[in-house]
């Protein structure tokens, strides 16, 4: 079988099971061969549970790097784009699909900008903006509620919402790219969370859910983000994609919990890399 060349794009955090140290593994389970462009190489994530974290920004090493690719003239089936760190790397990545995605090459975007209704600390309204022009131009655009809520320009709202709510936010998005979009972060009831998925192409919207576990998950969200991409990469249908993705993180935030793990470090995802084999194999 052929693997697809993909392109990873987002943050190091050196001490944490996040970001690109869990979207390496997961993408290649997936049968995904996997190519690296760090934007970031931090001793923690940012959260608030560690202070005094260490931030080397990238972008300088990543033009080098871009100069070198064009000149062995490399190019992608697919790139997952997570956290970028400035302007100037939203605009990187329009000259990575300009110069190294294949014409029929996806580009998957999770526009990371924010949470339960804030902005991230570096980010402002210009940034936004720019992430939204951004967003014009991917395959599949996977935001949470609070950056869908920036990207529109609506208010944010928490928790739970109506399946009429969901669809008009799931259009609005789509009127973006005008291909495919998911929402993470969808609770349609107590004690339910999952995620909704709406196809520009076939205006279809489909959803799926797991039990909601009390606590915070760091890393869960770039789990997520690479499953989608590892599934979408493999010309997988996007409902499956988020069906397995929904069922995967529900299974590693049981383990983590079981198994007593210090939370801000992040979860335990490798035990459950072959449901993702398997599921991968089974459509």
């Amino acid at each position: 079988m052929q693997q697809p060349r993909v392109l990873v794009l987002q943050d190091i955090s050196a001490s944490c099971r996040i970001s690109m140290n869990v979207a390496v593994p997961v993408l290649s389970c997936l049968n995904n061969a996997v190519n690296v462009l760090p934007t970031a190489l931090l001793s923690t994530h940012t959260g608030v549970r560690f202070p005094d974290y260490t931030f080397l920004d990238l972008t300088s090493e990543i033009k080098k790097i871009i100069q070198h690719w064009k000149v062995l003239s490399i190019q992608f089936d697919g790139i997952l784009v997570g956290y970028l760190g400035s302007i100037e790397q939203i605009n990187l990545v329009r000259e990575l699909k300009r110069d190294f995605l294949k014409e029929d090459g996806i580009l998957v975007l999770d526009p990371v900008m924010g949470d339960h209704g804030f902005l991230y600390p570096g980010f402002d309204t210009m940034y936004v903006e720019e992430m939204r022009k951004l967003c014009q131009e991917v395959s599949v655009l996977l935001p949470n509620m609070t950056e869908a809520s920036l990207l529109v320009g609506r208010d944010y709202q928490p928790a739970p919402y109506t399946p009429e709510q969901i669809e008009s936010l799931l259009k609005e998005l789509a009127s973006l790219n005008r291909q495919k979009v998911m929402l993470t972060g969808v609770s349609f009831e107590a004690g339910k969370v999952g995620a909704a998925s709406y196809d520009y192409e076939n205006q279809t919207m489909t959803n799926a859910f797991g039990p909601l576990q009390p606590g915070l998950f760091d890393g869960t969200g770039d789990l997520f983000s690479s499953v989608i991409g590892g599934f979408m990469f493999q010309r997988k249908p996007l409902s499956y994609a988020m069906e397995t993705a929904v069922e995967y993180v529900h299974r590693v935030i049981m383990r983590t919990i079981e198994s007593g793990a210090e939370l801000r470090f992040g979860v335990q995802f490798e035990t459950d890399l072959p449901y993702l084999i398997e599921r991968l194999y089974q459509k």
